[in-house]
């Protein structure tokens, strides 16, 4: 079902570049996720608030959530929520996740700033690309008190994919609790009425409220839901 949708170009692309994160290790399975694309245009911005649910109490490997984007041969734009054995590293506790802004490319890895946050906080996600198309920046908040989370900023490539992912390394504690992603808004350069046609989930991942701007440019979904993985 997804051959035909650009979620396996955002985890492929993912697989090849995510070693950055740490030693070579075994890549086991993916939740549920929902993706875009590839759109005829390219994405200017886009914005999604998440409520990861509660992270696993105790961790085996390393288990990543993310909303991300790429054009499937450049860098892939992805802000995480990190499980690791130990997520001391941001200040987190048990239950709670660590979240930082991160781009992956053929440097490897680079992150903004890291912090820890809840399970029922309320993350918003967004990325922004400069006027003249050069930069693109991830600001990360606390969508209910505007608190700063993490922040990054590079140069990189017209992006024209967006999809979640649900991310399981070196036989993790997969989720226990279910995702929600609020409000998520995708805004194109130039219209592209099939866009939303290109929209596919797996995982029995489900969403409300898609639709698209009367003039093509702007994709909006009131809710995605992905179930835990437990």
């Amino acid at each position: 079902m997804l051959s035909q949708n650009l979620l396996p170009v955002l985890l492929a692309f993912a697989g090849v570049v995510s070693a950055a994160r740490g030693p070579l290790r075994k890549r086991d399975s993916w939740g549920g996720a929902l993706s875009l694309g590839p759109t005829t245009s390219h994405i200017l911005s886009s914005s999604t608030t998440i409520i990861p649910g509660t992270a696993p109490s105790t961790q085996k490997g390393e288990l990543f959530l993310w909303p991300g984007m790429s054009n499937g041969t450049g860098d892939l734009i992805q802000t995480t929520l990190e499980s690791w054995p130990d997520n001391s590293w941001c200040g987190a506790v048990t239950g709670e996740w660590c979240v930082r802004a991160s781009l992956f490319g053929s440097f490897g890895q680079l992150d903004g700033d890291s912090a820890a946050i809840k399970g029922t906080d309320n993350v918003l996600i967004k990325y922004t690309r400069s006027a003249d198309g050069t930069i693109w920046t991830q600001n990360v908040t606390n969508a209910k008190t505007g608190a700063y989370l993490s922040s990054f900023s590079h140069a990189s490539g017209p992006m024209t994919g967006w999809g979640t992912g649900t991310e399981c390394d070196d036989s993790c504690t997969g989720t226990i609790a279910a995702q929600t992603y609020k409000n998520t808004t995708i805004t194109l350069a130039s219209a592209d009425a099939s866009f939303i046609k290109t929209l596919t989930t797996s995982g029995g991942t489900t969403y409300t409220g898609a639709k698209m701007s009367a003039d093509n440019k702007v994709l909006t979904i009131e809710s995605i839901n992905i179930p835990s993985m437990t």
